[in-house]
């Protein structure tokens, strides 16, 4: 009886993601200049992401509520300053460049049919989405897009690396962290 209701549980969100329209989620669109603007919540989960001594890193993310299912955004990030210029901190961990310049958030398609598109982090998710995102210089991270209950994003990177030794640079270490956005209408500035 437990596996036929995880079963269920599954075909309505795989659907919710296939047709938005099944789960109310237009909320969420950023239409053509709006966008979801937030940056790196601190702590000791950061490393790999910025560079020593740094925690601010800024993301905008785009979301078309259309296509959840396949391509529902694009990810850029404030992080190309070579000094602490306009974005008030150093540039990150891809010299000249932001860690992500409008890469698209690919849904992670396989994961629609498994039984971890059920998953709902905590009772403040109101659908989480399991997806790929390519960076310009440390390669494809794992993400996971949250659309949360009040309205706000949540982002979650994962950037998987080799298991390096304790004093290796950000650049070459594994990392993670969360990023709590919200909705500007008229877009993030970067």
């Amino acid at each position: 009886m437990r596996l036929v209701a995880i079963a269920a549980k599954f075909l309505i969100v795989a659907a919710s993601l296939g047709n938005p329209g099944c789960k109310s989620v237009d909320r969420f669109d950023t239409g053509t200049n709006g966008a979801y603007c937030g940056e790196l919540v601190g702590g000791s989960g950061t490393e790999g992401l910025v560079p020593d001594g740094s925690t601010k890193l800024q993301l905008a993310l785009t979301l078309d509520t259309h296509r959840l299912g396949d391509y529902p955004g694009l990810l850029s990030s404030d992080d190309v300053a070579s000094d602490a210029g306009a974005s008030g901190h150093e540039g990150g961990l891809c010299p000249g460049q932001p860690l992500f310049n409008k890469a698209s958030v690919r849904t992670i398609r396989t994961a629609l049919y498994d039984v971890i598109a059920s998953v709902q982090i905590t009772p403040d998710h109101y659908q989480d989405i399991f997806t790929w995102v390519d960076s310009t210089c440390q390669g494809t991270f794992v993400s996971i897009v949250s659309l949360m209950n009040d309205g706000k994003v949540e982002v979650r990177l994962f950037k998987p690396k080799a298991a390096t030794d304790a004093g290796a640079p950000p650049s070459e270490s594994p990392g993670f962290g969360v990023f709590s956005l919200t909705r500007h209408d008229s877009g993030c500035g970067f």
